[in-house]
């Protein structure tokens, strides 16, 4: 709870909002709710003093090491004593017994310092720790554990797929993205039937993995890893294989296998993921709406009244010009994070001035041309931010607006996208990564204008409104109930 609080949301400050943590933990002290001894500050016994003094001073691996030094001393723990069970012990003590805010870093941390420092610092006890990683073991392996035939055919189709196909049923190539897509399930698949028990080097050819017994065995393990349920990934690679299946010359057998498994694991949507809804319940209330889209504004005036021109105030107003966006065009985050200043950002007529973000059909994910006017107060945010702020973001000359850290790349989308969620997340206590300011915006408008959906397909580029209808369709309920309640009441002269 106390990691997915939000103090600035409260107008709270960072001192502020410590002094609460801590005395929190001395009230449930306190009570006898809880035991939280803090920073572990226990003296350390003669053994852990010694190798504290060998560690460099005011450094990450004396600020990384100095808690679980003292939690070792505290708990009576030798130097000899330190192992993977130690460590593991102390995790659990970090989320048991104390308020910080990332047990699991703060235990990885030692870790990988403790790693450092028995190479680094002589007389150092000379055992190693395990530091898993956080997200734990990758799924799909590698391409190179599978036979070198399987990925060079796997190649050669995907590099067809990015050229016109005179001969063939598709209209136009495939985007990078979609190709790369493709990539990963075929990856996908072909680990799923390496971890149902079929031998990797046996996987040497795409009429080897499409076999329909193969297909069915591997679409099983996927399955049973989910409780048996399909889910959108499963029902996605299953829509592909029958046409990868027809394209590199397989029987009509086959191909009608497929297409039964697709039907099969086919997944029909009706309106917003479960993850989506409940976010978007938050807009029920006019306070979170008013929290959003006065957002961007608010961190100007922060920046502004701080006084200060430093590589934090940049990145600041770098997320307040991102969620300006977001609110006036909904654009996905590949898009938002690829805006280059002298080509999306389109002059129209200079008086009075006149701004649109415009990106080409070729760059949009349903192939559509977008086209967003920026009214005044959304120029005025951006010409501040690249007159006085971007400059303090890049090493190098460039004209992406969001500039990544390599010279002459953009931000990388999911980077950008977090870093928006981070702040809105501050300021407002709502979780918004990218991608769901289009379902914001939509219910926004909707909720104030129920039922107009062809407003809502244009201004986000949907190529059907049945597609707009499928997503929003009640997501304003409520909000067409009190449209019709007003009707009422004034029928009843109330």
């Amino acid at each position: 709870m106390m990691a997915k609080a939000a103090p600035a949301a409260m107008k709270l400050g960072g001192p502020a909002w410590n002094n609460a943590r801590s005395l929190a933990g001395k009230a449930m002290a306190w009570a006898g709710l809880t035991s939280i001894p803090g920073h572990y500050q226990a003296p350390y016994t003669h053994e852990w003093a010694s190798l504290w003094s060998s560690l460099p001073a005011k450094t990450a691996l004396s600020f990384q090491l100095s808690r679980f030094l003292h939690y070792c001393s505290a708990g009576g723990i030798r130097p000899s004593d330190v192992g993977n069970a130690v460590f593991q012990q102390f995790h659990e003590a970090l989320i048991e017994e104390s308020l910080i805010g990332n047990p699991y870093e703060t235990y990885r941390g030692a870790a990988k310092s403790w790693n450092n420092a028995v190479e680094r610092i002589a007389g150092w006890p000379q055992v190693r720790v395990s530091v898993p990683s956080k997200r734990g073991a990758p799924f799909s392996l590698r391409w190179s554990a599978f036979p070198k035939g399987l990925g060079s055919q796997v190649e050669a189709h995907l590099a067809s797929l990015s050229k016109v196909d005179l001969d063939g049923d598709r209209s136009r190539p495939m985007r990078p993205a979609t190709i790369e897509t493709r990539r990963k399930q075929l990856l996908w698949l072909s680990s799923a039937l390496v971890y149902s028990g079929i031998a990797a080097p046996s996987l040497d050819s795409l009429e080897v993995i499409l076999a329909p017994e193969m297909v069915k065995r591997g679409f099983n393990f996927l399955l049973d890893r989910r409780g048996g349920d399909t889910y959108p990934a499963l029902a996605n690679l299953a829509q592909f294989l029958p046409a990868l299946a027809r394209r590199i010359g397989l029987s009509a057998d086959t191909v009608s296998a497929l297409k039964r498994f697709k039907k099969a694991l086919q997944v029909t949507r009706h309106g917003l993921a479960a993850r989506h809804r409940a976010t978007l319940q938050r807009f029920d209330d006019p306070a979170a709406v008013q929290a959003l889209v006065e957002l961007p504004r608010r961190i100007r005036e922060l920046v502004e009244r701080s006084g200060r021109k430093g590589a934090r105030e940049a990145k600041l107003l770098q997320s307040a010009v991102a969620i300006e966006l977001l609110l006036v065009a909904p654009v996905r985050i590949s898009n938002l994070a690829s805006i280059e200043i002298h080509r999306h950002l389109v002059t129209v007529r200079t008086d009075p001035r006149e701004l649109h973000l415009r990106f080409p059909l070729d760059e949009v994910k349903n192939q559509q041309d977008l086209e967003f006017p920026l009214h005044a107060a959304t120029l005025e945010l951006v010409d501040l931010y690249l007159k006085e702020y971007r400059v303090l973001l890049v090493k190098e000359p460039g004209d992406f607006l969001f500039p990544g850290k390599r010279s002459g790349h953009p931000k990388v989308a999911h980077a950008l996208s977090h870093q928006i969620n981070l702040t809105v997340h501050k300021y407002t206590g709502l979780e918004m990564p990218a991608h769901r300011f289009r379902h914001a915006t939509a219910k926004i408008f909707l909720d104030r204008n129920p039922g107009q959906y062809e407003v809502i397909r244009q201004f986000l580029g949907h190529k059907d409104i049945r597609t707009t209808i499928t997503f929003y369709a009640g997501a304003e309920g409520p909000a067409a109930a009190r449209h019709y309640y007003k009707t009422i009441l004034k029928l009843r002269g109330e």
